[in-house]
């Protein structure tokens, strides 16, 4: 095909055709472009087909993590709210109705205050797909925007604990170590109570304590509403995923 080209350039350059012989040229050198625009093209559709059948094999991984990590988190949202919330009610209504006869049973609630939930979560799959860049790659715009959300989500999960750790360790375990006798409290098998509680109207007018409770349910309130935010955000990118696999099919 080579000598067949050169030999058409050569018999117009040597029949004086000059004219014809440069549009042939031109004509050779804009076949070779579009020859080498067609293959860069046909190495792009390659290369993006083989990206995007890479994103789909990590589907059904990502599937898998988001479905059970939600069904986790519905968990901790329900024992937040039944349990420790819970708890934490449970011993202000004592503390309000500053009864003698009952105000003893605040030591079986009080655990309450102490029990900080973690609502951050270690998604090794989805962390590593959106670390390695697949989210810009990704043709649903849906599901691309679901994915940003998702990690925004995960960033405020670590914020929240953060916070609640701090409540615990600046605000309520001082004033626990001070107030309370833990061993009593927490009724640890492995613990000796030593000086056991015995006067409980203490608590009656005890503003620290009252506002550390109310404290400690606004912290917890919010997680279970940070929680069920993530887990609509965990659900619903789980079904594009599925619809994606689908079509994929």
């Amino acid at each position: 095909m080579i000598h067949f080209f050169r030999k058409i350039r050569q018999q117009l350059f040597s029949k004086g055709k000059f004219s014809s012989y440069l549009l042939y040229a031109l004509g050779e050198i804009a076949l070779v472009m579009i020859g080498i625009l067609l293959a860069l093209q046909v190495n792009n559709w390659n290369s993006l087909r083989l990206q995007q059948n890479e994103i789909t094999s990590k589907y059904e991984r990502l599937l898998t993590e988001l479905n059970s990590t939600s069904a986790r988190v519905e968990q901790k949202a329900q024992y937040l709210d039944s349990i420790i919330v819970g708890r934490n009610k449970r011993s202000l209504e004592l503390l309000s109705k500053k009864n003698e006869d009952s105000i003893h049973l605040i030591y079986n609630s009080l655990q309450g205050v102490t029990n900080v939930v973690t609502v951050g979560y270690d998604m090794p799959a989805t962390n590593e797909f959106m670390e390695a860049g697949y989210i810009s790659a990704i043709d649903n715009d849906s599901l691309k925007s679901l994915f940003l959300n998702l990690k925004r989500s995960l960033s405020f999960g670590t914020i929240v604990d953060d916070y609640a750790k701090t409540q615990l360790n600046t605000l309520i375990e001082p004033y626990v170590v001070k107030n309370i006798n833990y061993a009593q409290m927490v009724k640890g098998q492995s613990m000796i109570t030593v000086n056991p509680t015995r006067d409980y109207t203490v608590f009656f007018n005890d503003l620290e304590l009252e506002n550390i409770l109310n404290l400690k349910i606004e912290t917890d309130v919010t997680k279970i509403n940070y929680l069920k935010t993530f887990n609509a955000i965990l659900r619903e990118t789980a079904s594009v995923i599925s619809s994606e696999l689908e079509k994929s099919k």
